[in-house]
């Protein structure tokens, strides 16, 4: 078998080159002892039996993160056949960078120059022979989108795979003062007996440029492996060099290839007058604009929200409708007769279980769509320079912005994205901070109490919830940034802001299939497993009786000590936190169980008798109303649609008295809005989903997991509580 490894810069097509090569989508999994993505393919090729490997993508190999870490040690020491080097081509300069990172590898290396039809529309031209010597590696021209230059890729794989090209040395993109340092280093590791072992694994010249670099990684790898500490065994090499250049050694080197790059695309490289790089250049002026920047930043967050919740709306509705009215009428059927409990379990608890995790599957459909156009575009990089300034009074920097934005969707790929960043202290704080985003989930609570208490004030009260959640991450921020292990090293942003483009819509869909996927995989089955857990405390022990059920027991016990948040004089409410942590939409789902509702007589007769066909042209009618209305919704460009709640008769009427049901929660009471207020803050920042939590724990272990619990159970309980006894001083 024959093992490639893929590597390049983020947003340089690798995924998609693996997909057009394999003709199937990546097998994803996680790499061994880390939650990073592994993206695997197999095919078979002329009879070879080939396996591609996309590793993440990087711009440099120092491991400061965990996608740098992986791919260098996947590459020393896993020994692909051969590195595809994925580049850009539009985008050369700012590519061929890792390209001399990768060379000191000393693998047999293939370049893949992707994009190259766009790169033909620009009127780029490159001279392939003297290039392809210059930088002493193959360089096959190639497009994923149209699926061109595949073919001789492959054959070319093949044909240095079978080569044996193992260890082929490249020449070093330095200047001979650094060269003869390299040297002097090189000396002392052959001269060195501890050392010397070390050079079977990795290449002299490979460890004398880390040496240089103080590449800590490397030095700890050596020192675990051969019992050397290397931290200052070359401290006069190092000392040489950056008198010598006047800079930290590792800022030298890195100069030296930059410089290597410039003079292989001085003589090789040609653009045309018409470059996107000018155009891109051009848009960055206004949206990366000290005074516009930001502004523009929210409305376009703003519009990508109202299109994702007025596009997914109607789909919401006949989810609900389709589990509601036809699987649960069908289900129903097929389980009359059986004992009660039974009954109630297969429909209550797992029809309703699926269908709960299913409602909400379109926003998250619509969302990863736009947010996949945003990032494909190029546009989600500039987002980190932007909010770099406001981050960096957390201690961190603009990359941790980028997840706490996914968190407005859903929060677990927001844990998952702190990855990107630099430092685990980061990444930790950003996960501590990503939670008290409102992500969609909690979107239904919102929609039941405005409706219930405050009503044509409802679309401001959730307007205030979402700026409320942001603070408190801020302020939560603030106060860890100085904890022990929390403090951040606050390094500068360092990020690539690539070109725009226009998507690819088959990427676009790729992207957006396997994230939504990834949701109802991880989510689904944990979500399907507590509904039928709650459903049991909701039935025991009274045959269904809400009032006398184990949960409601629970709910009593606890009332006194929620009192000072206003909500806690109602056992309903109190009960219903436990369920949020299972879903936070669950909440309405539980009100529902254990409010008394209106009585449904005249509804049950109404009930008309129809066959299975006229049922199912029924739904399917429903679904082309809500592909037209979703259209329509989307088209109406209406912004303030975003924060719009269901008025309360059309709630009432999807809900079977719901909003009424909630009303009642409080009558008769001048303090009910302000109870109902001080709810939704406790949902708000209550422990998230349990989706959540098992990323957490993926990420960072058990003991993090505990401590950022403890958090999201004593921060909701203060703001509450200051909320409603403020509150109280102006009602």
């Amino acid at each position: 078998m024959i093992k490639i490894a893929f590597a390049g810069n983020p947003n340089v097509g690798k995924s998609a080159l693996i997909n057009a090569i394999a003709g199937s989508k990546l097998k994803v999994g996680n790499w061994p002892g880390v939650t990073v993505e592994k993206k695997e393919a197999m095919f078979i090729h002329k009879g070879e039996e080939i396996k591609l490997v996309d590793l993440p993508g990087v711009y440099s190999l120092s491991p400061y993160t965990l996608e740098e870490k992986i791919t260098r040690d996947f590459i020393l020491e896993e020994n692909p056949d051969v590195v595809v080097n994925v580049i850009d081509s539009t985008n050369l300069e700012r590519n061929l960078y890792l390209t001399f990172l990768l060379k000191e590898l000393e693998k047999p290396m293939i370049m893949a120059l992707n994009f190259y039809d766009e790169f033909a529309k620009l009127k780029y031209k490159l001279n392939m022979k003297e290039f392809q010597d210059m930088i002493e590696i193959p360089a096959i021209p190639v497009s994923a989108l149209k699926g061109t230059g595949i073919e001789e890729l492959l054959d070319s794989i093949i044909t240095m795979s079978k080569n044996k090209e193992k260890g082929k040395k490249y020449s070093l993109p330095f200047d001979k003062t650094i060269l003869s340092i390299i040297h002097e280093v090189e000396y002392k590791i052959l001269t060195n007996e501890k050392l010397l072992p070390a050079t079977k694994e990795y290449s002299k010249e490979f460890l004398a440029i880390k040496f240089l670099e103080r590449d800590s990684h490397i030095i700890e790898k050596i020192k675990n492996k051969y019992g050397v500490d290397a931290t200052h065994l070359f401290d006069e090499e190092i000392e040489k060099l950056e008198n010598k250049y006047d800079n930290d050694s590792e800022t030298i080197l890195a100069e030296g290839r930059y410089g290597t790059v410039n003079g292989i695309l001085a003589r090789t490289f040609t653009t045309s007058i018409k470059s996107r790089l000018d155009f891109t250049d051009k848009v960055d002026k206004i949206l990366l604009n000290r005074v516009l920047g930001l502004p523009l930043f929210f409305l376009i967050m703003a519009g990508v929200m109202a299109f994702v919740f007025n596009g997914s709306a109607p789909f919401i509705d006949w989810v609900d409708g389709f589990f509601a009215d036809f699987v649960g009428k069908y289900v129903g059927m097929l389980v009359e007769g059986t004992p009660d409990w039974l009954s109630s379990l297969i429909i209550d608890g797992i029809v309703g279980g699926v269908g709960g995790v299913l409602t909400f599957v379109p926003v998250m459909v619509f969302l990863y769509f736009f947010l996949a156009i945003l990032e494909e575009s190029g546009y989600m990089s500039r987002v980190a320079f932007l909010m770099d300034k406001i981050m960096r009074r957390l201690g961190l920097n603009g990359k941790s912005f980028v997840p706490m934005v996914v968190g407005f969707g859903c929060t677990v790929p927001a844990i998952y994205a702190t990855r990107t960043l630099e430092d685990e202290s980061s990444r930790k704080l950003t996960a501590a901070m990503s939670p008290f985003m409102s992500c969609g989930a909690r979107l239904p609570v919102y929609g039941l109490f405005t409706a219930a208490f405050f009503g044509a004030k409802a679309g401001l009260v959730v307007v205030s919830i979402y700026i409320f959640g942001i603070v408190v991450a801020i302020l939560v921020g603030l106060g860890l940034k100085n904890i022990k292990g929390f403090k951040s090293e606050n390094k500068a942003l360092l990020i690539e802001l690539p070109p725009y483009r226009i998507p690819s819509l088959k990427v676009i869909l790729n992207s957006t299939w396997l994230r939504v996927f990834d949701y109802i995989k991880r989510a689904g089955t944990v979500i399907l497993g507590i509904m039928m857990i709650l459903w049991a405390l909701t039935y025991f022990p009274n045959n269904g009786d809400s009032n006398s059920s184990y949960i409601a027991k629970f709910g009593h016990t606890f009332a006194p000590i929620m009192k000072p948040t206003g909500f806690g004089d109602r056992w309903e409410t109190v009960a219903a936190i436990p369920p949020s942590i299972a879903a936070k939409e669950v909440v309405v789902g539980f009100l529902a169980q254990a409010l008394p509702l209106a009585e449904e007589a005249e509804a049950e007769e109404e009930i008309a008798e129809t066959t299975f066909g006229e049922d199912l042209m029924e739904q399917v009618k429903g679904f082309g109303g809500a592909v037209k209305d979703s259209v329509v919704g989307m088209l109406s460009l209406d912004v303030e649609g975003l924060f719009t709640t269901p008025d309360a008769e059309e709630i009432e009427e999807e809900g079977r008295g719901i909003v009424q049901a909630t009303a009642n929660l409080w009558p008769n009471d001048d303090l009910a809005p302000l109870r109902a207020y001080s709810f939704m803050v406790f949902i708000l920042l209550v422990v998230p989903c349990v989706a959540t939590l098992g990323a957490i724990k993926h990420e960072f272990g058990w003991r993090y997991l505990g401590f950022v619990v403890s958090i999201m159970l004593v921060v909701p309980y203060i703001a509450s509580t200051l909320v409603f006894q403020i509150g109280k001083l102006f009602f």
